[in-house]
């Protein structure tokens, strides 16, 4: 089966319009429509002070999953958005005009904002128990890959579970029966855990823990946009970094941004620190991973070549970010 962005065009559109955005005019006239993802690049550039460019405007609009927004991108109507790297292997699939500009990883060992979740007094105990479950998750984004990789190494396959498509990252599923297990990111994660929910499988040790900003083709052609996203990269390093280094003054507006606790936001904050690096070949290999075992399942065509998809002009401003003092 192959997974196409058709379908998501209408969705993208009606995020567009439903969750347009904010920031006004820059006197050099260039604005940069940013997609976000539960406000979450918005919210770490604000509370690091890196919100708010000078020479450029960012236009926000917000979105559920990386797959709505590269259709908007294609439709261009979104220069850059911020997600997860499994929508770009679809993305190159298809032949989207986009390229990732700007990589961050965690920053810990063992650090995931993502896992495998079942209820107390689940049968499910470890992920052999898969076979034949429900699994609820959210289609084309990293949490497919989660899946898919987590029964690759049990050697299972997707056709192996009862699949269950999410239509947004809530628990409600699992809470209700409809599904045996869940894969879940922030901030379910964390508060679910606290309540005594299960975790199966840490993200860890089947994602490769990547987010990107990723650029529309366009974008980059266009020389004041293009100098605006090197500017954006680079405040989104600054950003991480803040975060990681002041904990305590990043937890409040995590809190807000995701309605929860204070200590659930530093505890979000240091189950998964973050940093923006260079694209390196370790990268590049990761995502080539990606692919390929997508290839093996059947959900993309052809083999891809992932180099590329990236786009490594920011490399240096990036690195420039983690190395000054």
């Amino acid at each position: 089966m192959k997974l196409s962005f058709a379908p998501l065009r209408a969705l993208a559109a009606g995020a567009l319009l439903s969750l347009a955005a904010c920031g006004g005019a820059a006197d050099s006239g260039t604005t940069l429509k940013v997609a976000d993802q539960l406000h979450a690049l918005k919210s770490s550039l604000d509370v690091a002070g890196e919100g708010q460019p000078t020479d450029y405007a960012i236009e926000w609009a917000n979105f559920v999953g990386g797959p709505p927004i590269i259709a908007a991108q294609t439709g261009g109507s979104i220069d850059v958005g911020w997600m997860a790297e499994t929508p770009l292997i679809f993305a190159q699939a298809a032949g989207s005009p986009v390229k990732v500009v700007a990589v961050s990883q965690s920053a810990k060992q063992g650090g995931s904002a993502y896992a495998l979740v079942v209820k107390p007094g689940s049968p499910i105990r470890t992920a052999a128990d898969l076979k034949g479950k429900s699994v609820t998750f959210m289609k084309g984004t990293v949490l497919h890959y989660f899946i898919a990789n987590l029964l690759e190494k049990q050697g299972l396959s997707l056709k192996d579970i009862k699949q269950v498509q999410a239509t947004g990252f809530g628990t409600g599923l699992l809470d209700k029966g409809a599904a045996d297990a869940i894969i879940l990111t922030e901030p379910f994660l964390t508060e679910l855990e606290q309540a005594g929910k299960i975790i199966i499988a840490n993200g860890a040790d089947f994602t490769p823990g990547f987010n990107y900003l990723v650029a529309s083709d366009a974008a980059l052609a266009d020389p004041a946009k293009a100098k605006a996203i090197g500017d954006l990269a680079a405040r989104a390093a600054r950003a991480q970094r803040w975060q990681r280094e002041h904990v305590k003054k990043a937890a409040p507006a995590l809190a807000k941004q995701y309605n929860v606790g204070i200590d659930i936001a530093e505890k979000i904050i240091e189950r998964s620190p973050s940093k923006y690096t260079p694209i390196d070949n370790s990268i590049i290999a990761a995502h080539q991973a990606e692919a390929d075992l997508f290839l093996k399942e059947g959900l993309i065509r052809k083999k891809l070549d992932a180099s590329q998809i990236f786009d490594k002009r920011y490399d240096s401003i990036v690195a420039a970010q983690e190395a000054a003092k």
